[in-house]
């Protein structure tokens, strides 16, 4: 049984997104005092009075005609308008919050009227209320003809009532519902296309597609089903130099990517195939690389290279040059506009996730460290012969390995290289970072 879903709607900068926080406990929408800062649909889990279901912060509604062009383009208001009405689309139940301060403006009346075609049970909130001498700031707000729910998102005034209210109409969860989708996030510079792949992947417009870079500005999940198997498709907001990044709300994006790193099973690093590998797509790699994800290098925009002057090989080789400590990571050539290659993609994913659960038996791991050590031994060390004793695997994503050794310091960077690259020709680990801990043997 899927869980019901709860769309917060209403005019930018009504307290939205800080409504969702308070809802699901925990900060995950970006909350600044600038209207307009969430363009796009938010996803977080809620569980109130033994009820859950799943909370949808969209951007502000604003009719085109009341933009202000000096701070938003038409055309991003407009993409935002479609997003708000498709979350409305999508809800079961919804949450139209309005704010006290500003009192009932046209854009209150038009979009409750947009709610009433929807013909779906709707609570109308109004925010800013901190205390039961600001409730008389309700009495404007009753022309809309429904009955109100004072609340303050900030400091939780009516949040209760609210949130009974709503887990009334939700029905009691049943045990056993809860499924856990591979994670997939997807992570690059700004305007490298990572808003287009989830789009093309997706099969619709889910994400704001702009030439504008930073337009996603949060992380956003979206559920994608391919031959029936399902998976949580995170688009994250581009990571910038630090010193582009100077603006608070940037900043709290930022470290919300890093999270979905950090969560995801498998991330896919895209780069865009006209500019090549940047200083900072080598940092992003880096992320992910030191939180041991698995990895997919994908080159977008291939369809735009031109191929009489450039081979996928010399690609593929600088990219390798770059991103040298991704050796591991299989390289796409993608366009997520035309979804060139794109099939190939989940077989792709679906290999790797195996690999970063992967475990061997320790029996396997022994034979292969024998084999290693005929290959070749470590060499010398002040003269002593350093032995390596025991192999066992401690840990899965990522691969986690403990080898005993008489000499731990006799053991180079470039012989733990060497251990890798033989681990991997024995067992693939294909996509997925291997590591490799040394532990002192007591004699």
């Amino acid at each position: 049984m899927r869980k019901p879903i709860v769309a917060i709607v209403g005019r930018p900068n009504v307290g939205k997104s800080t409504l969702f926080n308070r809802m699901i406990g925990k900060r995950i929408a970006v909350v600044e005092d600038i209207p307009g800062l969430t363009r796009d649909r938010i996803y977080g889990e809620v569980t109130w009075a033994d009820r859950s279901f799943l909370v949808v912060d969209t951007g502000g509604f604003q009719p085109i005609h009341k933009v202000n062009t000096s701070q938003f383009s038409v055309d991003i208001v407009e993409e935002v308008k479609k997003q708000v009405i498709a979350a409305v689309e999508e809800a079961d139940i919804l949450v139209m919050l309005m704010d006290a301060e500003k009192g009932l403006v046209p854009s209150d009346v038009e979009l409750s009227g947009i709610l009433r075609k929807h013909n779906k049970k709707t609570f109308y909130a109004v925010n800013k209320i901190d205390g039961p001498k600001k409730e008389k700031d309700l009495n404007e707000f009753f022309s809309i003809g429904a009955d109100l729910f004072p609340v303050s998102a900030l400091n939780g005034y009516g949040f209760e009532e609210l949130m009974d209210s709503i887990a009334m109409m939700v029905p009691a969860d049943r045990e056993g519902n809860d499924i856990e989708y591979p994670r997939i996030a997807i992570v690059g510079r700004p305007n490298v296309g990572k808003s287009t792949l989830v789009n093309s992947l997706l099969g619709k417009k889910r994400m704001i597609v702009s030439p504008v870079p930073g337009t996603t500005r949060d992380s956003i999940d979206s559920v994608c089903i391919y031959y029936g198997n399902k998976y949580l498709i995170i688009d994250t907001a581009g990571i910038r130099k630090k010193g582009k990044m100077a603006k608070s709300f940037e900043r709290y994006s930022f470290i919300r990517t890093l999270r979905n790193i950090e969560d995801c099973d498998v991330a896919l690093v895209i780069l865009d195939a006209v500019d090549g590998s940047v200083e900072m797509d080598q940092k992003i790699a880096g992320f992910v690389y030191e939180a041991g994800r698995g990895c997919i290098i994908i080159i977008n925009k291939w369809d735009l290279v031109d191929k009489s002057s450039l081979s996928i090989k010399e690609v593929k080789s600088r990219i390798y040059k770059k991103l040298w400590f991704l050796h591991y990571a299989p390289i796409l050539t993608i366009s997520a506009l035309s979804k060139q290659r794109m099939t190939k993609l989940f077989p792709l994913i679906d290999e790797i996730i195996n690999e970063t659960k992967r475990k061997i038996s320790t029996h396997e791991l022994n034979n292969f460290l024998k084999k290693m050590s005929s290959i070749q031994q470590p060499p010398l060390y002040r003269g002593k012969r350093v032995r390596l004793s025991y192999i066992t695997q401690v840990g899965i994503r990522p691969p986690c390995f403990v080898i005993f050794t008489n000499k731990i310091d006799g053991i180079s960077q470039g012989y733990l290289r060497f251990m890798e690259n033989q681990l991997r020709k024995t067992f693939s680990f294909k996509g997925v970072p291997v590591r490799i801990y040394l532990k002192q043997k007591k004699d």
